[in-house]
């Protein structure tokens, strides 16, 4: 029988004789629990041809051989699940527990070679799944989630599905370096006809049910009022090819909570993710009719989406929805087409109720729009020092509603394709106020040209072969752009800014000193000069 002595009382004499030494006690019992702490965490190893699950699985030698071993544990802050090199995992990997501030559980490679292969190959609707647990980095995994070609095999999948359920915020998930590929999800659309309906494909889902599934996903749902979102997201490095609806989504529930669907810029119900980087990633959706967007976030506030290559998506590359104070900069979008009856195929979008969005120093090209501003209900846009390049139908398309106005300064619009226009809207998307100062709009054929009316404005622009709308301040003589129309195209291995030089102004170029100046302008042109040198510049170079 064990008896719990009575503990001492405490003598005047053994009592802290100032708040220093108390301070000082405090300090060295939290050191202590701290270290205790950090002496739990573990590395587990896991071999898919040499491991046994007898093993004890910390060590090379001892490693853990399956996912149903990996799942079976509960991590604590600091572990780490090592997956060897080379080897290759089917099934579902769903492992338990959450880190801490700090010290995150982190899933990882070990030895050389390829990256760890883990395909659910449709058995799972998750390849890699996570459920209200906070503090992970997931590292170096090579990620499927393969049904099989045909149409009639898309389904509920996800390579890489983060989720949160009646939980509140999940703070701190990193994916970086993965590479997810050929996942073969299903494409649902919000609204639409729903006599367009076609295998793998259906039209007027509605706003919980479309566009969920995809490469690598961050979703929540709900069956309580607890207000659940995520907080401290990073994408950082990974691939993500030919996976369908999206490469990388972000979604947030709607439902009778209405977390999701804003209805206002000051909706206090809207309950968006916050502090959401993805950067460096190279998406390219080529190979399937069904891998749409290349990245899609939703209900996110305070994002910045930057340096990625995003190619051959259907319907958009870079698309926001329903988010406020987002920054998409430095990236390259190109070849995007219409993919699985949508009726889009742009580069970057603004879309319905997006507030604060910064749309600065990237490369659109190549695709049917360049830009599309389709902020329905309400919003509010920055586009500038960009450079649109051969987009085959709009250069930038105005579909905006009236409650959204956008600025528009210091982009380069150019095309050698005379079925193209470079700004082109029309009907009640007029009626926005969209306004357009020290841009460059250039083609090299005949055929292109500006919407103009309604609330569009154009002042201190430079037109060359196209018709000058009404422009106070106008430049119609040829720019000298150094060699326009040449710039490159991006890859797996970075974007193809080093090719745009041709973008930039001749020392006699007319667009020299001939701007208007614009205040909060970002402070820095495409190529990273400092705003201004004298009198503001036309276009997206500060000569």
């Amino acid at each position: 029988m064990n008896i719990t002595p009575r503990p001492r009382p405490v003598s005047p004499s053994s009592q802290p004789s100032s708040p220093v030494s108390l301070f000082r006690r405090t300090v060295t019992s939290l050191l202590v629990f701290s270290s205790a702490h950090a002496a739990f965490a573990a590395s587990y190893y896991v071999d898919s041809s040499a491991g046994n699950d007898a093993n004890a699985g910390t060590s090379s030698a001892a490693a853990w051989k399956s996912l149903t071993k990996v799942n079976a544990h509960t991590y604590v802050a600091g572990d780490k699940i090592l997956f060897k090199a080379g080897g290759i995992w089917t099934g579902q990997l769903i492992p338990k527990g959450s880190g801490a501030s700090g010290n995150p559980i982190v899933i990882d490679l070990y030895g050389s070679g390829a990256k760890p292969l883990i395909q659910a190959n449709a058995t799972k609707h998750n390849t890699v799944y996570l459920l209200n647990q906070s503090y992970w980095e997931i590292n170096n995994l090579e990620v499927t989630n393969n049904a099989g070609s045909s149409a009639s095999n898309l389904g509920d999948y996800r390579g890489i599905s983060i989720n949160g359920q009646d939980f509140g915020t999940i703070n701190h998930v990193y994916i970086k370096n993965c590479n997810v590929h050929d996942v073969t999800g299903e494409v649902n659309w919000i609204s639409g006809d729903t006599a367009n309906n076609s295998t793998g494909v259906t039209f007027a889902t509605g706003w919980d049910a479309s566009k969920l599934t995809g490469g690598i996903v961050f979703a929540t749902l709900s069956s309580t009022s607890t207000k659940t979102k995520f907080n401290d997201v990073l994408v950082q490095g990974c691939t993500v090819q030919k996976c369908s609806f999206g490469g990388i989504v972000f979604k947030q529930w709607d439902g009778s909570v209405h977390w999701g669907v804003r209805s206002s810029a000051s909706d206090t119900n809207w309950t968006p993710h916050t502090n959401v980087t993805i950067k460096d990633n190279y998406i390219n959706q080529s190979g399937s009719s069904y891998a749409c967007n290349g990245i899609y976030l939703t209900d996110t506030k305070t994002a910045t989406i930057e340096n990625n290559v995003v190619a051959n998506a259907g319907t958009c590359g870079i698309e926001c929805y329903y988010c406020d104070a987002v920054t998409i900069q430095k990236n390259e979008t190109y070849g995007t087409v219409k993919k699985a009856s949508g009726a889009d195929y742009n580069g970057i979008d603004p879309d319905k109720g997006t507030t604060n969005i910064i749309v600065q120093f990237n490369y659109s090209h190549d695709n049917g729009d360049g830009i599309l501003l389709c902020q329905f209900s309400f919003g509010s846009a920055t586009v500038r020092y960009n450079i649109l390049q051969n987009n085959s139908r709009y250069g930038i398309y105005l579909h905006s509603d009236s409650k959204s106005p956008a600025s528009i300064y210091n982009n380069v619009v150019y095309t050698n394709k005379s079925a193209s226009e470079l700004v082109y809207g029309y009907g009640s998307s007029l009626a926005a106020a969209y306004q357009f100062r020290n841009n460059i709009f250039y083609s090299s054929v005949s055929g292109p040209a500006l919407t103009t009316g309604g609330g569009i404005t154009y002042d201190y622009n430079s037109y060359s072969g196209v018709t000058a709308p009404s422009d106070g301040n106008k430049i119609t003589s040829n720019p000298l752009l150094v060699s326009p129309g040449t710039g490159g195209t991006g890859s797996s291995s970075g974007t193809a800014f080093g090719t745009l030089g041709g973008y930039k102004l001749q020392s006699g170029s007319p667009c020299r000193e001939q701007g208007t100046a614009i205040s909060s302008n970002g402070g820095v042109d495409f190529w990273g000069t400092a705003l201004y040198h004298g009198t503001a510049d036309i276009g997206a170079d500060e000569f």
